[in-house]
């Protein structure tokens, strides 16, 4: 595995580069904009190449440290940290299609989360029309993602292992413990 030198915040801020509202979905895919930018900051594979994966499924299942639900997230970390991939995902077995038969649901598509409830991606989308509303890389709501993955290459400044929620139940019932406590006394 890669040295951890590049931060979640880092990656974050590089996605928000007006540059990138230059190219067009045929340019950069969602995957593809999530790997051109980690490529912007410095970070690549211990061989020295940029990193390529097969999709927002490859990069799910085999580029993420953690991974869980935006509320799941929440409750580990007290928090969605900057620079964390947004997945859209179901469970709807499309992932075999893509030759996934290990039943972990399908990763759709993928962006940059940038902090306030925003998500960078691309995509490309037409309105009723025929016309093109949405062409590559831009602004997406957080709601319209549904899975929060941090990568393995980049440092979110979190530790797993620490529970912000369990901390905060833990303080509240000590104080709870406290107040029965004097109410005996008064």
């Amino acid at each position: 595995m890669a040295d951890l030198y590049r931060t979640g915040k880092q990656y974050a801020e590089q996605a928000k580069d007006k540059k990138y509202e230059k190219l067009t979905y045929d340019n950069v895919d969602c995957q593809a904009f999530c790997e051109l930018v980690l490529k912007d900051i410095g970070v690549r594979q211990s061989s020295g190449a940029a990193y390529n994966w097969k999709g927002s499924n490859d990069i799910a299942r085999h580029a993420c440290s953690w991974i869980g639900t935006k509320e799941e997230c929440i409750k580990q970390f007290g928090f969605i940290p900057l620079g964390a991939w947004a997945f859209i995902w179901d469970n709807t077995g499309k992932e075999k299609e893509r030759g996934y038969y290990d039943g972990l649901g399908n990763y759709a598509h993928i962006g940059i989360y940038v902090g306030d409830n925003i998500v960078r991606d691309s995509t490309r989308y037409k309105n009723s029309k025929g016309e093109y509303i949405r062409n590559g890389p831009a602004n997406r709501a957080l709601s319209a993602f549904n899975r929060i993955g941090l990568a393995k290459m980049l440092d979110f400044e979190v530790k797993p292992e620490y529970n912000n929620h369990e901390k905060i139940m833990s303080i509240v019932n000590e104080i709870r413990n406290k107040l029965t406590e004097l109410e005996g006394l008064v």
